[in-house]
């Protein structure tokens, strides 16, 4: 039981952080061309 719980945190702790990554993804440019990258339709909720 100790070993799945584990990994739920690990899990939920990946999550959080894939989650947050692609939020600033969303809300940011390219840094040398100043240009936005094509994204995934769905990043479009993750909009500020």
């Amino acid at each position: 039981m100790a070993g799945s719980k584990k990994k739920n945190i690990a899990a939920t702790i990946l999550g959080k952080v894939a989650l947050n990554s692609a939020k600033a993804a969303a809300d940011s440019r390219c840094m040398y061309c100043l240009h936005q990258p094509k994204q995934p339709a769905g990043i479009k909720k993750l909009f500020r």
